[in-house]
């Protein structure tokens, strides 16, 4: 796609002409003061001329995570993501490295010129503040009528370029943090390998059940499994007893095992979905009635076992450090816009340090484990390499069932570790004594219906073959 050029500051002569110091003070020679608003307004004149390249993966559109304050007049802000610029930006090398490795597409040297403008901007917004203090104290402390009268003219045109300065800024904030900074991905922990996948553990596939009383040319997953289009799927059979008894059971596993229970929406907002870094695409927009047009914070179908799901309940919340760490466990739909919804079991975890984090993430994996186990099938657990990461992880294993029919491993689970990266962009905080902190959070699918059933019935297992589904059913 042709690279989208964005010019930012296109009235600059039209403000420069009218808060020129020879016009603000009114004298031919200029004092210190008028050197000063001289020189922020000629550097902020080249720089607002500066061209933004942003690729055609990063257009800029209105955010519904990062709203600036003339957007925020209009539109209402659910709330500010922190933004740790120091932990980001502060060291380029590794924030290079981490672009190289996962292979994103985000161009660094635009990202540190952006940043490099915001800063400027923003420090010479507090020298205009500063400037504007120091001509109130000049009025109160001189005795001149006439001197102060000078003063407060300065004062009034001031403020007026410090208001000018402020709208051209939100262009600048809004091009550098709603469509480059909040575009960087979550670091890389050591655990993730730079290429390739690496298999952790594997079960090998257990020798062949007895044949069943099945004609040889029929296959169940065809007969069980009837489709009518991309996003439209009708099971019969042994397919909906495990579409019904699979989730129930993987859930309950999970709530002996020391998780809660939790029941999610379906529904879910523009700006988590823009802080899960998901893209809206693969999202149902729901309609909703009498709704503005130029609305940014819409409403999207996402299902209940979905991690989005999980977001708006711990959106802005703040939890006392004893009730750390958590371990939820929620079963429900996942929908998805041009494929079949699917029952799935998705698990939520947070701790108050990233060490506990990790021994936590260790702890559900081998939970998954117990679960995959029981099934009478061959599979894998693999380590993701850093080029197949979603931005918001570090870290990720994913749960991959052997096909008997394709020869080939299918991927049903996954659970990934997300540091405080997603606390920060949805508030979720503890506090110790009066610092405020940011859990450190993993999450995961640890189990899909659909696809899963699809191997089941592809190597010829049935209900019958899963005892431990009748036994839950019994009680």
């Amino acid at each position: 796609m042709p690279t989208e050029t964005v010019r930012i500051g296109t009235s600059v002569s039209r403000l420069r002409k009218q808060s020129h110091p020879s016009t603000v003070f009114g004298r031919k020679q200029e004092t210190d003061d008028d050197k000063l608003v001289h020189r922020v307004w000629s550097s902020l004149s080249t720089m607002l001329k500066l061209p933004f390249v942003l690729r055609g993966n990063r257009r800029c559109l209105s955010s519904a995570l990062y709203l600036t304050g003339d957007k925020a007049r209009e539109q209402f802000a659910v709330l500010v993501p922190y933004l740790d610029f120091n932990h980001k930006l502060g060291n380029l090398e590794s924030l290079k490295r981490n672009i190289r490795l996962r292979k994103y597409p985000l161009d660094c040297d635009n990202l540190i010129q952006q940043w490099e403008l915001y800063r400027d901007v923003e420090r010479r917004k507090k020298e205009i503040e500063q400037y504007r203090a120091d001509l109130q104290k000049r009025i109160q402390q001189s005795s001149s009528k006439e001197e102060q009268q000078q003063l407060k003219s300065r004062a009034v045109l001031a403020r007026d370029d410090l208001k000018m300065l402020k709208e051209q800024s939100y262009k600048v904030a809004d091009a550098f943090i709603a469509n480059s900074f909040l575009s960087i991905p979550n670091d890389l922990h050591e655990r993730t390998p730079e290429e390739g996948a690496k298999c952790i553990y594997e079960k090998p596939e257990p020798p062949r059940a007895a044949t069943s009383n099945r004609p040889g040319n029929v296959d169940p997953v065809q007969e069980q499994l009837e489709e009518f289009g991309p996003a439209c799927l009708y099971m019969t059979g042994d397919a909906a007893w495990l579409d019904l008894r699979l989730p129930m059971y993987c859930s309950e596993l999970f709530r002996r095992n020391k998780c809660i229970l939790f029941c999610n929406p379906d529904f879910v907002r523009s700006f988590l979905v823009e802080a899960a870094m998901v893209s809206k695409e693969s999202l149902f927009l729901v309609q909703e009635e009498d709704e503005p047009a130029d609305k940014v914070n819409l409403l999207h179908l996402c299902g209940g076992g979905s991690l989005l799901s999980f977001l708006g309940y711990f959106t802005k919340l703040s939890v006392f450090p004893s009730a750390l760490p958590l371990r939820l466990v929620a079963s429900g739909k996942r929908y998805h816009f041009e494929s079949a919804q699917s029952n799935e079991v998705q698990v939520f975890g947070a701790h108050t340090t990233a060490q506990g984090a990790v021994e936590l993430f260790d702890e559900m994996v081998q939970i998954y484990q117990q679960f995959y186990e029981q099934l009478p099938v061959g599979y894998r657990i693999v380590q993701v390499a850093a080029p197949d990461l979603r931005p918001t992880q570090s870290m990720r294993v994913d749960f991959e069932v052997f096909d008997r029919r394709n020869q080939r491993h299918v991927k049903v689970a996954e659970l990934g570790y997300y540091t405080d990266f997603l606390s920060k962009r949805i508030a979720f905080i503890y506090h110790e004594g009066k610092v405020q902190r940011f859990p450190h959070v993993i999450a995961g699918t640890a189990m899909s219906s659909l696809e899963l059933i699809k191997i089941l019935l592809g190597n010829g297992i049935t209900m019958q073959d899963l005892p431990m589904l009748n036994t839950f059913e019994n009680e």
